[in-house]
């Protein structure tokens, strides 16, 4: 199913059901890994304790597993659910619980995932993080005109960009 987004329309807004909506259908259970958002460490240990991989995803496993045995869970479908370094984690987490525990998981979901830093990340020596970027920065140039003879067209500037950034062609003096 594709839907589209439309235009938000202006305050007030309205509540209305979502007939797309999972949550009577599913146990949505968020984590804050120890030592970040609400999450500390309690009696002798402290929050840097689990500031590394191996101990992170050992305590993320042990809630996971811990979760899923008392609500009697583990013929549910699970999923891990990711964002920036929480993308890295996934895939530990994942290997962990496959291979300590015996919990395969149905699918990780990614949220602005990254798989190679060196995208975007600038090293001395390292092209790649410049020609990616270029596009970004030469439509932010555009947006708050700030190119000497800047053109008209944004989307014909930023196919030019795309191809000086492949090194399919010359910018223009």
């Amino acid at each position: 199913m594709t839907i589209n987004a439309g235009l938000t329309p202006p305050a007030p807004y309205k509540l209305m059901d979502n007939p797309d909506c999972l949550l009577d259908k599913s146990d949505l259970v968020f984590i804050d890994p120890v030592g970040t958002g609400f999450s500390h460490a309690v009696g002798k240990a402290q929050d840097k304790d689990f500031w590394g991989v191996g101990p992170d995803v050992k305590s993320l496993a042990q809630f996971i597993t811990t979760y899923i045995s008392r609500n009697n869970r583990w013929n549910s479908p699970k999923f891990l659910i990711g964002e920036s370094y929480g993308m890295f984690r996934n895939a530990a987490l994942a290997n962990y619980l496959q291979g300590r525990d015996n919990l395969y998981l149905n699918g990780i979901v990614m949220v602005s995932s990254v798989l190679d830093l060196g995208t975007i990340s600038f090293y001395p020596g390292q092209d790649l993080a410049y020609i990616l970027f270029l596009p970004s920065y030469a439509a932010t140039a555009w947006f708050h005109k700030t190119l000497k003879d800047r053109p008209e067209n944004l989307n014909t500037f930023l196919d030019e960009a795309r191809k000086f950034a492949r090194g399919n062609t010359r910018m223009p003096s």
